[in-house]
């Protein structure tokens, strides 16, 4: 029995000691990804979209698509929304009071419950158009 306990000691040695190099090895990636995370209303991991984006495909298709063309990226009478994404308090504001510029108008949606309740998820798909990351197209949604 002594014998085993030394064959299999510096196994385990080997092992304990592997186990904190790999974590120092994985703990600047997952640093990294939390900076780059920081003031995002995305989450994507692998190619796969958290709720939040997943569900707000749809939402934009919805209504949004109609007049911003599929996947933000504009028409003929409406501006891309990918191409120079507003900041969150502005992209709020337009969508829940409308705007007018010249001959363009959008009508507001704060009072439409399909839209007023859910402008955070729109921009978050969005704000993942517009980063790059999300390609066109519905994506896979992240297991919970």
């Amino acid at each position: 029995m002594p014998h085993e306990q030394q064959t299999m000691r510096p196994l385990q040695q080997l092992v304990l000691l592997s186990v904190p190099v790999c974590c120092l090895a994985a703990s600047p990636a997952v640093s990294s990804q939390n900076e780059a995370a920081a003031g995002k209303f995305y989450r994507i991991i692998d190619g796969k979209v958290d709720a939040r984006t997943y569900n707000s495909f749809r939402r934009y298709h919805a209504g949004c698509n109609h007049c911003h063309g599929p996947d933000g990226v504009g028409s003929t009478f409406a501006s891309s929304l990918v191409d120079r994404l507003l900041d969150v308090e502005t992209f709020r504001r337009v969508v829940r009071e409308g705007q007018s510029n010249g001959a363009s108008v959008m009508k507001g949606f704060a009072d439409d419950p399909n839209f007023a309740l859910y402008v955070d998820d729109i921009y978050a798909y969005l704000q993942a158009r517009a980063d790059g990351p999300l390609g066109r197209g519905r994506h896979t949604r992240l297991e919970p």
